[in-house]
């Protein structure tokens, strides 16, 4: 029998309409205390690929019939996405247990982006292009997640989101962090070549940039709907975009995907169904594997679509087959194995097209081990090294310059006082870093991973670590400044 899909309130995500709960009392922030112990487990399954599920939970509502999410993690951006839509009349269904979600989104009537919501995740900036073909008119606020990149008060950027709408024929205003974009006569097919939208990796040319990914995705979801013809030149490279791209032919668009360019013939109107199953999240597999390394576990993670998250992490496996990190592919299995003697020094680049920047601050713990110094390049985001003075705070000698981070290969030794994740992958990074030290510390910051990482804590009991939630006043947390363009080459001769 088929699961029965409750409203999305009983299974810990929002009524529809409702506003967002608060996360903490006023003045009070989260924390984690995290110690290690002994693993119980050598083997755990990974939740599904968030970048991918929040570009399908918006083109959900490019359709008058329901779609099915399947693997669909319990994340923040989950929770946020179903609570703007059920504020905009879409009807939003969750099995928590299965991790499946059911959008019917075939009585949406609104066009205002909830501000209450978008502000926490991102992903509400993908209901732009989607509300915007639907209705002829869109109006949102800022969009938050980490502050990266440069927007509006630390929020997201969405300038580029209003130049990708222009192109099909919209007229946008932005202010604030918001956007203000109407297409009385609806959207038109477009000629984009979306390396206008990146900038040159320095290292070899290629499209790069805080806005490459963001400007696909808006592309391809206002062009499915739209009228004639889209053609989109040096798309995104990455499975967020490609699969959304593949996840919109499921649906009925006609698409036709090529190394180089995505041809979509619009739908005029709206799309079809879809079901669709998330492959494993590509970071948390990164993630997992920098834990088991310096753990020192051999470790297996079970994989959803193994081939998506194999092809997609194609520059991160070269990688760590370069610095010596064991792996073996069996089916649905990944297994890593603990590394013998010390790992190889490498030089790391997270850009477009070759490592993700997200994976870039779990390199920089793997290379700590290292038997040389090695160098991790971010061409990406701006404030990607939030990370630095937790690691420096361990012992770890880390020289900033610019984009560029050297690190000096060591033993980190037990922080001397309470660590603070800046970001998403900031937080993830010094986690593991605690847990690698071995004695108990106290880390700030834990809200960010809720917004990637689905039953983290209960995952890390599989590799011994014991992980126990509380609140308190906002401490002042030395050494958790945004180090992201900052010259510090001497910071070596420091340590």
């Amino acid at each position: 029998m088929e699961p029965r899909l409750t409203p999305a309130l009983l299974t810990g995500d929002p009524t529809p309409g409702a506003a967002p709960p608060p996360s903490h009392p006023a003045g009070h922030e989260p924390y984690w205390d995290i110690e290690s112990g002994s693993p119980l487990t050598d083997e755990v399954r990974m939740s599904g690929f968030k970048h991918l599920m929040v570009g399908c939970m918006a083109a959900a509502c490019l359709s008058e019939e329901p779609w099915d999410l399947h693997n669909a993690p319990e994340l923040t951006d989950r929770q946020a996405l179903a609570g703007m839509l059920g504020a905009l009349g879409a009807h939003v269904g969750v099995d928590a247990a299965a991790e499946r979600v059911r959008i019917d989104a075939a009585p949406l009537t609104g066009h205002r982006v909830p501000a209450d919501w978008s502000a926490q995740v991102h992903g509400g900036a993908y209901l732009l292009p989607v509300l915007l073909a639907r209705h002829g008119q869109v109006e949102s606020g800022a969009h938050g997640g980490c502050r990266i990149g440069g927007g509006h008060r630390g929020g997201r950027p969405v300038e580029h989101i209003a130049r990708v709408l222009e192109r099909f024929g919209a007229t946008c205003a932005t202010d604030d962090g918001g956007l203000t974009a109407t297409a009385p006569r609806g959207l038109r097919g477009a000629v984009i070549d979306l390396a206008e939208f990146s900038t040159p990796d320095p290292h070899g040319g290629l499209p790069t940039g805080p806005h490459y990914s963001g400007a696909t995705k808006t592309a391809l979801l206002a062009a499915a709907s739209a009228r004639g013809t889209t053609v989109l030149r040096h798309p995104y490279p990455k499975p967020d975009a490609q699969e959304l791209a593949r996840v919109l032919a499921l649906a009925g668009v006609a698409v036709d995907v090529t190394p180089d360019a995505i041809e979509i013939q619009g739908a005029d109107g709206p799309i079809g169904a879809a079901s669709v199953t998330l492959p494993s999240d590509l970071l948390e597999v990164v993630t997992f594997v920098t834990a088991s390394v310096l753990l020192d576990q051999e470790l297996t993670l079970r994989l959803t679509r193994p081939d998506v998250v194999r092809e997609g992490l194609a520059p991160e496996l070269r990688h760590l087959r370069r610095i010596g990190v064991p792996l073996r592919w069996d089916g649905d299995m990944l297994h890593i194995r603990p590394a013998v003697g010390p790992l190889t020094a490498d030089r790391v680049v997270a850009a477009s097209h070759l490592v993700y920047s997200d994976a870039q601050p779990l390199f920089a713990l793997l290379l700590l081990a290292a038997s040389a110094p090695s160098t991790l390049v971010e061409t990406v985001w701006s404030g990607r090294f939030g990370y630095v003075d937790g690691l420096r705070s361990m012992g770890a000698r880390l020289a900033v310059d610019g984009q560029e981070l050297r690190i000096h290969p060591g033993p980190l030794r037990p922080a001397p006082g309470p660590l603070r994740g800046t970001d998403l992958r900031a937080a993830a990074a010094l986690l593991l870093a605690a847990l690698a030290v071995g004695t108990p510390h106290r880390l700030y910051g834990v809200e960010h991973l809720a917004r990637g990482y689905a039953r983290l804590p209960a995952k890390l009991r599989a590799l011994g670590g014991r992980i126990t939630p509380g609140t308190t006043r906002a401490p002042d947390v030395p050494g958790a400044t945004d180090v992201a363009g900052t010259q510090d080459k001497e910071a070596f001769h420091d340590v």
